[in-house]
């Protein structure tokens, strides 16, 4: 993997480096102007725009400094700081969680501890050996029968009768969801670690387990080998884009009452949701639904379908001792957007499904997550391969099976769903139309008269309003071209979101996700962790694939890119930081 060198925004980066090693540099500001539709049409190569002095020899410009030049005496080859914010691989598998050592999580500015870790184990713990009973097929929840609908109730009436003290009761099948993403477990081998399976590889394989194991409960509840879960279709636009209706029965086994019953239908699912930006928070909506429609196809093609990279699909890797991977691009969006959409606002912290604690109280989120599931298997067929680093298909995890035992499981007895878990999703052809999605450019608009120049110092600050910033772009070809924000900074009770563009720095609130411009979203879904306070953060490198958007705006042979973060929802105003920007190719 190749990087970039780094220019932020319409830029004076200067650094002077306290390491021998490090080249030695005059310590300045960060100097942000406000041209930067000038910047775009410049380096597109249209005549009559300003742009940069280069050094000789070099299309960097000479007041910025070259990354790979700054790097050069700590890592061979000018290797980008972005693969980890924390440093090198330690070369060993995350740690096992270790239930002696498991503890509530507090939520920041409350007295309120989150209690989430499993009950004693009857007996010893077993190994996973491969599902022998017959295929299940996972069917999407809009098309399902009304015999589906009565079993799948059954099951989950059951479920919820059982003592809380079950490991299969309703109550503690939340729990699993609870403990391991809110840093309730410490590492097998490494007991100063937390372990959490967001933000980073382990974010799709560990939740196939988790839906795997809740499927088999509910399954030998009703005594159905054959059951399977279904998937909330969100992706089809045709059909399953609303929160299908079974879910919407009150008085239900199924039915939860901390949704946000605005986004029921007519709502359609935004797959760009911001919290905050509906009329149940008291603003106005500014999206169609046919312009909602539209953005949904587009985030789909540009979070799932165009993204090559493992790394940038299912989230970077981490290590024993490491919890600063980078979120996946399908995490990110829709997953995560998913997730709001259907917490409740008039609850202080978007429960149920708006928050890690509490998602898995409703019946809900297993459903989401089947489809969010279903995309792993989708993303492989268009050619795309798994992980095949050792760290990652070692890495263990412990659920409580249909029989009560506690079963020790592998990543690389997740990858086979239908060898080894025996089940499989229904054909949905509707697929093709986000997977053969063609953005096309916005017509370009004139961007207004240069504003005064704003100074600001490191880490870069965003928040209550659009940033936009200029990132080199070095000369390669690879799969995939990735545009990475280093080591950004977020709160972890925050909403963070924000839409990324390039080529379009008077990108606002309101500007379409359907065009060639768009690249990805990230959002950050608040979390909490034992000694959380108000000011905890978490740290992690925001990957976004971006060659084929480069290619359909002409864009190429350009020696750098203007980037556009655009911050949404109801915490657009609390500011998150990044250290850093780069083009890299692999």
């Amino acid at each position: 993997m190749s990087s970039a060198a780094l220019s932020l925004d319409r830029v004076k980066l200067l650094h002077r480096s306290p390491c021998p090693l490090l080249p030695n540099r005059s310590r300045g500001a960060l100097k942000i102007t406000a041209n930067a539709r000038k910047e775009a049409n410049a380096a597109t190569g249209e005549s009559g725009n300003p742009s940069f002095p280069s050094k000789k020899g070099s299309s960097t410009p000479a007041s910025i400094i070259d990354r790979r030049e700054l790097l050069a005496g700590t890592i061979a080859g000018g290797a980008s700081l972005a693969a980890s914010p924390t440093g090198p691989a330690l070369a060993e598998p995350v740690g096992s969680p270790t239930f002696k050592r498991c503890q509530p999580a507090n939520i920041a500015n409350t007295n309120t501890f989150v209690a989430c870790c499993p009950p004693k184990p009857k007996r010893d713990t077993i190994d996973f050996k491969p599902d022998t009973g017959p295929m299940r097929t996972r069917p999407a929840a809009h098309l399902v029968d009304e015999d589906y609908i009565q079993k799948y109730n059954e099951a989950y009436a059951k479920m919820r009768a059982l003592p809380s003290d079950d490991p299969r009761s309703f109550r503690q099948q939340a729990n699993v969801h609870c403990v391991y993403c809110n840093y309730g477990y410490r590492q097998e081998g490494d007991p100063k670690s937390t372990l959490q399976i967001h933000f980073n590889w382990l974010f799709l394989p560990w939740h196939r387990w988790y839906l795997y194991y809740h499927e088999k409960i509910l399954g030998s509840l009703i005594n159905d080998p054959t059951f399977a879960l279904p998937f909330w279709n969100w992706d089809n636009q045709d059909g399953g884009s609303y929160i299908p209706e079974m879910f919407r029965r009150e008085g239900t086994p199924i039915f939860d009452a901390n949704r946000n019953e605005a986004n029921y239908a007519p709502a359609r699912v935004d797959l760009g949701y911001a919290p905050g930006v509906d009329p149940s928070f008291g603003e106005p909506t500014y999206k169609t639904d046919d312009q909602i429609r539209q953005d949904n196809i587009s985030v789909m093609y540009n979070n799932v379908a165009k993204v090559k990279l493992q790394d940038a699909f299912f989230g970077a890797p981490i290590r024993k001792g490491n919890n600063n991977g980078g979120d996946g691009s399908l995490e990110k969006a829709p997953h995560t957007a998913v997730h709001v959409f259907g917490g409740s606002p008039n609850n202080p912290n978007g429960e149920d499904l708006g928050n890690f604690y509490s998602a898995g109280k409703d019946p809900l989120f297993y459903c989401h997550h089947g489809n969010v599931d279903r995309m792993w298997d989708v993303w492989r067929s268009l050619g795309n391969q798994d992980f095949t680093d050792a760290d990652y298909l070692n890495t263990e995890f412990l659920f409580f099976d249909e029989n009560q035992d506690l079963v020790r499981v592998k990543v690389k007895d997740s990858i086979d769903n239908q060898t080894k878990l025996k089940y499989k999703y229904a054909s949905m052809p509707q697929d093709k139309v986000w997977i053969n999605y063609k953005p096309l450019p916005l017509a370009k608009t004139a961007f207004a008269q240069p504003k005064s120049s704003i100074v600001a110092s490191l880490p870069v600050k965003v928040g209550a309003g659009p940033l936009t910033i200029t990132v080199a772009q070095p000369k390669g070809s690879a799969s995939d071209e990735l545009l990475v924000l280093e080591e950004m900074v977020v709160g972890m009770q925050n909403n963070t979101t924000f839409n990324v563009f390039i080529n379009l720095p008077e990108a606002n609130e309101t500007t379409t996700l359907s065009c060639a411009e768009y690249v990805g979203s990230f959002y950050n879904i608040p979390h909490f962790m034992p000694g959380m306070t108000e000011s905890s953060t978490r740290t992690t490198n925001a990957r976004f694939s971006i060659k084929p958007n480069v290619e359909i705006l002409g864009l190429k042979d350009a020696d750098k890119l203007v980037v556009t973060l655009v911050p949404r929802g109801k915490d657009k105003e609390k500011v998150f930081t990044f250290k850093g920007a780069s083009i890299q190719y692999a």
